[in-house]
């Protein structure tokens, strides 16, 4: 029996061309069967199982449920196809008391937080150390690694194998019987839906009460929860539109106040949750609420993001940009020196709703992958990379298509 047995979802294409969409998967197996087989001390035909175009069922069912290690290829499509499903019920199940199953998984292709499946959510995929090679597979995938760095991926590749042959060798083994046709009656273990992701959300902003000397009131309200800086064409109050949008995304999302931000971020308890601050930069005209600022950026916690609304529909905030440039610059200087570069772009200020919009969506996505990264064992982050997102741009201010970080 293979040590280790690779699944994952196909994809739909007409093989007889002699392309197969699978392709990159069969290559990335070769590779890490060959690097198991060294690390293990085994032959290459005895490291591993894929199956392929035209493999008997038999022989599959028969690698599944004698294998000692099982490596699922992470993605949105693997989370949603029954066949993976049922081959993850079958490894669990079979596996004798007192024993944990063996599953190191890839992350093949970064998925939103809320397609996770509950039987997953404990074994997510996670790189070890934060080198160039482990944030890009933690950004961007194995998939795409393999296409654009080899280097990296190859790195990726001799970890994966190092955690393939140490799991292999540690612990009991406990094959279990199983033909092609039980494992078609096998439950789907994706098929529950999980449980949606918890998200805290601060607006910092001034009510109408408490603005600077000479700012329009327009955009606000009696609390700082009625800031509209988009104006009345975006819709309602940002912090319904955050809360919204967190939901479309898979997440629970909780609003909560600044103060309590600080004194979680402060102390030494977990967090529950990731979070992300919204920030008007007029609110930093008032220096408590830039000390404010600063202490949250000097507590920089990586499961955190910071995203500044800069409308370039406002008049006002268009002509002094310049200047609430600098007092962001001022408070956040961590998240703009240490940030990934979307995470800059961020802070500095996003022009437009849109752009918004979708840079919560990716930040929110990625703070949650680091806090479990960093909050929760075996855990994985996922942060964008450069290239695609309108409305922002070089200099943070932003443009109708702008140069930014690229969903990974």
């Amino acid at each position: 029996m293979p040590l280790f047995f690779l699944s994952y979802a196909r994809i739909p294409g007409d093989r007889r061309t002699g392309h197969d969409p699978d392709r990159l998967v069969f290559d990335f197996y070769e590779k890490l069967r060959d690097r198991v087989a060294t690390h293990a001390g085994v032959p290459k035909a005895k490291a591993g199982f894929v199956e392929q175009p035209g493999t008997p069922g038999d022989e599959s069912v028969r690698a599944l449920t004698g294998c000692r290690v099982f490596v699922p290829l992470y993605s949105k499509r693997y989370f949603t196809d029954s066949l993976c499903g049922r081959q993850w019920t079958a490894v669990t199940n079979r596996t004798a008391p007192g024993t944990a199953p063996r599953i190191v998984p890839v992350l093949w292709t970064p998925y939103p937080a809320a397609s996770v499946p509950t039987a997953v959510q404990d074994t997510p995929a996670v790189p070890e150390g934060t080198g160039d090679a482990e944030e890009a597979y933690a950004a961007m995938g194995l998939h795409q690694l393999l296409d654009l760095e080899e280097g990296q991926a190859l790195q990726v590749t001799e970890w994966l194998a190092q955690r393939i042959a140490t799991a292999a060798a540690a612990g009991t083994w406990a094959p279990g019987p199983l033909d092609p046709a039980g494992l078609a009656r096998l439950p789907d273990a994706f098929a529950a839906t999980p449980p949606s992701p918890p998200l805290r959300i601060t607006v910092l902003a001034p009510s109408e009460e408490r603005l600077p000397l000479g700012r329009e009131a327009a955009r606000y309200g009696p609390r700082p929860l009625d800031w509209r800086p988009y104006g009345p064409v975006a819709g309602g109050p940002v912090a319904e539109q955050v809360t919204e949008l967190a939901r479309n995304l898979g997440f629970d999302p909780e609003v909560v106040s600044f103060d309590k931000t600080l004194v979680e971020l402060r102390g030494t308890d977990t967090p529950a949750a990731p979070w992300i601050l919204v920030v008007d930069p007029w609110a930093l005209h008032d220096a408590k609420v830039a000390r404010q600022a600063r202490a949250f950026d000097e507590a920089y916690r990586p499961w955190t993001a910071v995203l500044t609304a800069l409308a370039d529909d406002d008049p006002q905030t268009k002509e002094h940009s310049e200047r609430l440039r600098g007092l962001l610059e001022s408070a956040f200087p961590r998240y703009l020196r240490e940030g990934r570069m979307g995470q800059q772009f961020a802070v500095r200020g996003l022009v437009t709703a849109d752009a918004f919009a979708l840079w919560f969506g990716e930040l929110a996505e990625s703070a949650y992958m680091r806090y479990l990264r960093y909050i929760q064992p075996q855990s994985s982050p996922r942060s964008t990379m450069a290239g695609r997102l309108p409305g922002v741009g070089a200099d943070g201010l932003g443009t109708d298509e702008g140069g930014a970080e690229a969903r990974p």
